[in-house]
């Protein structure tokens, strides 16, 4: 009897073993290879990257096309199955692979417009940074071929039993406007100040939604007399406080308060916590750029670091750039809005969204008016029948945020840097710079 549980007990710990090996070899097989070298036809001279004791990648290339394909490689290395997740979100795409459960989120993006409004800027982008997005998705999409040659696909995708299709310039755009609808959000409080309108009374709206006066003091008395010791004020309502997890600040001190005699900069910018990160770093060192710090996963260049001489972070503003404009809709054609005593079209837009699991795609409308796409129309609270709500939002014009970070990781001085800022910056955050 013993000799049989013996044997049952080998038996039980040998499949475990087999169980967890398996288990491991499936997650490893994904895991690319950081080390060695590659050959790639697209790159035309000698690319050295070397990743520090932290997995950062040090790129130097002897072209900035070079520089931007090894960026867009090791990035996709690192980060792929988060940059194709993003791409599928920013651009309402989601459902392809999750199914109908995305549907709803793909049906909202689809409406806002991100992927159609990154089409629009690319046609504004000068020649040097369409090339820089060609080559990061070249760069992108040379690992993708790796990794359907050697079959080592990262175990997100087998799970999910799809490929990641090749990337596109596009998709960086439509990454950065997702950043700026992220970071720019004010559309939702103007709708529930209408809700509340139409529903309360005056004085109740008012209590709910309190305004602080224009010609209100800056800074109020109260804070004048602050007692530095502020930690023991809040040990009684520390229990009542959100969690600590998410802020921002950014900290500037001169050479002149430091033991170094050099100037400090501090930037956290308020965007929460994530695994993976939403930050992606990298060193970039090519013939015009020596640059230091992070970017969204997916686009290139560097949005918060250094170069040799000039430091910047940045952090959200909480701009007002975006308005919601009430529709009046003709009863006689629900596709004619009023404007100055005339009827005039609305440009409608079909939308075709695969969803996986349905024979074919839905089909989605998207009504444009001339302020902006209809968002009205799938929020029950807010539908009306002679009233639409059109959203008018700065992202939706053309503008050229990722010229500007590009030209940014080459500044050399205060004139150069603040040069790049006549190029729209569409994502509206304030800025903090640390200079020698």
């Amino acid at each position: 009897m013993w000799r049989y549980i013996g044997i049952g007990f080998v038996i039980v710990v040998v499949l475990l073993i087999a169980i967890v090996a398996w288990g491991w070899s499936q997650i490893g097989a994904g895991v690319p290879t950081t080390q060695g070298q590659y050959e790639f036809n697209e790159i035309h001279s000698e690319v050295n990257i070397y990743r520090d004791d932290y997995g950062v990648p040090h790129i130097e290339a002897e072209s900035e096309y070079d520089l931007y394909f090894a960026q867009g490689f090791v990035t996709a290395q690192d980060r792929m199955f988060q940059m194709d997740l993003s791409r599928r979100q920013a651009s309402g795409m989601l459902s392809e692979v999750i199914g109908e459960s995305a549907l709803d989120t793909d049906r909202y993006f689809r409406t806002f417009g991100l992927r159609r409004a990154a089409d629009a800027s690319y046609d504004e982008y000068g020649e040097d940074a369409q090339e820089i997005l060609q080559a990061y998705a070249d760069g992108v999409n040379a690992y993708l071929a790796q990794m359907d040659e050697s079959g080592d696909i990262p175990v997100e995708f087998r799970l999910l039993g799809y490929s990641p299709e090749p990337w596109e310039p596009l998709d960086s755009l439509t990454i950065g406007k997702y950043m700026a609808y992220d970071l720019g959000g004010t559309w939702q409080g103007q709708a529930f100040r209408y809700w509340l309108v139409n529903n309360v009374s005056e004085e109740e709206a008012i209590d709910l939604m309190p305004t602080y006066k224009e010609d209100g003091p800056i800074i109020m008395d109260v804070a004048k007399n602050t007692d530095v010791d502020v930690l023991s004020a809040f040990e009684d309502v520390a229990a009542y406080l959100p969690e600590p997890f998410n802020g921002s600040n950014n900290w500037v001190i001169s050479g002149d308060h430091t033991q170094s005699g050099a100037p400090l900069l501090a930037d956290d910018p308020h965007l929460g916590l994530a695994t993976p990160s939403i930050w992606y770093e990298t060193h970039l060192r090519g013939p015009s750029v020596d640059v230091n710090g992070v970017i969204f996963a997916g686009v290139p260049g560097i949005i918060l670091g250094h170069n040799d001489e000039i430091a910047w972070g940045v952090t959200n503003v909480g701009p007002d750039v975006q308005e919601l404009y009430l529709e009046k809709r003709n009863p006689d054609d629900p596709y004619q809005f009023l404007y100055e005593d005339e009827w005039y079209d609305a440009d409608v837009i079909m939308e075709e969204i695969v969803v996986d699991g349905y024979d074919e795609p839905v089909q989605h409308e998207v009504v444009v008016t001339r302020h902006g796409p209809l968002l009205s129309e799938y929020s029950d609270p807010l539908q009306q029948e002679d009233v639409a709500m059109a959203l008018r939002w700065t992202a939706h014009d053309p503008t050229k945020e990722l010229e500007a970070i590009l030209e940014i990781n080459k500044a050399s001085n205060w004139e150069s840097f603040f040069t790049c800022f006549r190029i729209l910056f569409s994502a509206c955050s304030k800025l903090r710079l640390r200079r020698p």
